[in-house]
């Protein structure tokens, strides 16, 4: 066994319940935006049989960029993921007959093969016709306004009306001509990730035999120590001006972070997408929200009605499809901040997970060690050497659970083309 002294820190335990209200993944569909009232959006039928739908997922903007649509199937409730709707024809026209088209670069995820922007003064028609030959088609559709404008994107420590304490990011906006006045925001947050336990060895299993076995510590081949998180909103963020003597967003709250959250440990950054709606499009998220609140996806097998949008089979009338085909301004703001900035001298917040430092054992017959099982499972990474008043009667090593000694369990190591320190 390769043994290279290094020097030992204190063992110590770190603990730290899961962060509150942070989802780690994607939602299925639509990833959007928050409340106010219009007229009410007709569609919702209530079925209680599971019912094989595509689910459409199609927002062109006013950016030049190659657009974007998605394509999936629903599901049961019991079933981890959507399908994705793969070797489709996705094309959109405008209404001087131009047609625009889209390749899959990934299974359901289509891309415009040429990069354009959608127009003031152009309407558009998304149609689909999926490998088995079913066609679909949409309502025209243009840009409700030719523009829209974050004033301010800013952070600010508050204290929530349930008392918890934290950053509240906000997002201020004001169109003079009044003629935005539906919003819908998305954001994606991104987190520098330290890990408490790195260590710049690793361990390894060279051999294992019936009675022999090589474990060393070696030098680790990529960067494990710090690594960069990411976070997208899954809720639904949608807003109304409508009613109200400007059309001006003003302090309005974007996201929360509880002062005990991981992600906020080191830097952190956010960046928000502002899109103005049209009525129609508003209304129809103002009602999947109500669905994705009472149901947790309304996509699933276990929700309360069925919701359509302005997407139609052009084979049988009959025949439902979900999700909205959306024309949209959109503009976009990221802002960076530390720890310190706004709690400075304060303790960080807890990792996130407990990080308990012990001694696997080596002792054992073949496929049983238990240092070796943990390591063949990767399950653990190296911190020190079991030496000098380590754990007495444990094995070699003292060890730590992998998020704890790496942080690529938790994000990724690259950094970010944007990041900024």
């Amino acid at each position: 066994m390769i043994l290279t002294m290094i020097v030992m820190a204190p063992i110590r335990r770190i603990k730290k319940d899961l962060p509150k209200g942070i989802s780690m993944g994607i939602a299925m569909c639509l990833s959007l935006v928050f409340n106010s009232c219009v007229e009410p959006f007709e569609g919702v039928d209530f079925i209680t049989d599971f019912e094989d739908i595509l689910v459409v997922n199609a927002n062109l903007t006013n950016e030049l960029k190659r657009q974007e649509v998605v394509l999936t199937r629903s599901f049961r409730f019991d079933e981890e993921e959507a399908q994705n709707e793969e070797n489709a024809m996705v094309i959109v026209v405008d209404d001087q007959g131009t047609e625009l088209l889209f390749e899959e670069v990934s299974p359901g995820h289509y891309l415009s093969e040429m990069a354009f922007a959608a127009q003031p003064d152009r309407q558009y028609t998304l149609t689909i016709t999926t490998e088995n030959g079913n066609n679909y088609g949409s309502t025209a559709m243009g840009l409700p306004t030719a523009s829209t404008q974050i004033d301010a994107l800013y952070a600010e420590r508050i204290v929530t009306d349930d008392g918890d304490d934290g950053i509240g990011i906000f997002v201020d906006s004001f169109d003079a001509s009044g003629s935005s006045n539906y919003y819908r925001h998305e954001f994606v947050e991104t987190f520098k990730i330290i890990a408490p336990y790195w260590s710049p060895l690793d361990a390894v299993v060279v051999i294992e035999g019936i009675n022999t076995f090589d474990v060393r510590a070696i030098l680790r081949e990529q960067e494990e120590q710090v690594c960069f998180g990411e976070n997208r909103n899954t809720d639904i963020l949608i807003n109304s001006t409508v009613g109200l003597d400007e059309d001006r967003l003003e302090r309005y709250g974007i996201n929360f972070i509880s002062s005990d959250n991981y992600i906020l440990s080191h830097r952190y950054s956010i960046l928000v997408r502002q899109y103005v709606q049209s009525a129609e499009a508003f209304s129809y998220f103002e009602t999947l929200k109500g669905l994705s609140q009472n149901s947790g996806n309304v996509f699933s097998e276990d929700q309360p009605g069925f919701l359509q949008g302005n997407i139609f089979s052009l084979d049988d009338p009959d025949e439902n499809v979900s999700g909205f085909f959306e024309v949209t301004t959109v503009d976009e703001q990221r802002i960076f901040f530390n720890y310190e900035d706004f709690f400075p001298g304060e303790e960080l917040p807890p990792y996130v997970l407990d990080c308990i430092v012990y001694a696997p054992t080596t002792e054992g017959s073949f496929g049983q060690r238990e240092l070796l099982n943990l390591i063949y499972e990767d399950a653990i990474r190296f911190y020190d050497f079991n030496f000098n008043g380590g754990i007495p009667g444990g094995g070699p090593f003292l060890v730590v659970s992998t998020p704890c000694g790496d942080c690529t369990a938790l994000g990724s190591n690259k950094v970010p083309e944007f990041w900024v320190e």
